[in-house]
């Protein structure tokens, strides 16, 4: 099960990356590998967590690496993320 913040902050990314299909084919080719990757960490996060609640014998040390990769993936996504807005509206608020 992914966090809220996770799917929503997915479902923004995925929005964003297909808004700019036809701007620049390499950005959005790298958005898309990117945001692939972070909701793959989430899905083998998700898939871990719920192996412990069905009660099946796991290695708790490799949960906790995967529940923390998906955290950090999806926290520098969305630091990325505001970053590029951050840049957006500064170049959309220069004067010229």
């Amino acid at each position: 099960m992914q966090p809220a913040i996770g799917n929503e902050t997915v479902r923004n990314l995925q929005k964003t990356l297909d808004q700019s299909k036809g701007a620049n084919s390499d950005f959005s080719q790298f958005l898309e590998k990117a945001i692939n990757s972070v909701d793959a960490k989430q899905q083998s996060a998700a898939a871990h967590v719920m192996n412990v609640a069905t009660g099946e014998n796991v290695d708790i040390h490799g949960q906790m690496i995967a529940l923390e990769e998906a955290n950090i993936s999806l926290h520098a996504m969305a630091t990325t993320r505001d970053k590029l807005v951050d840049a957006y509206h500064t170049i959309w608020n220069l004067q010229i």
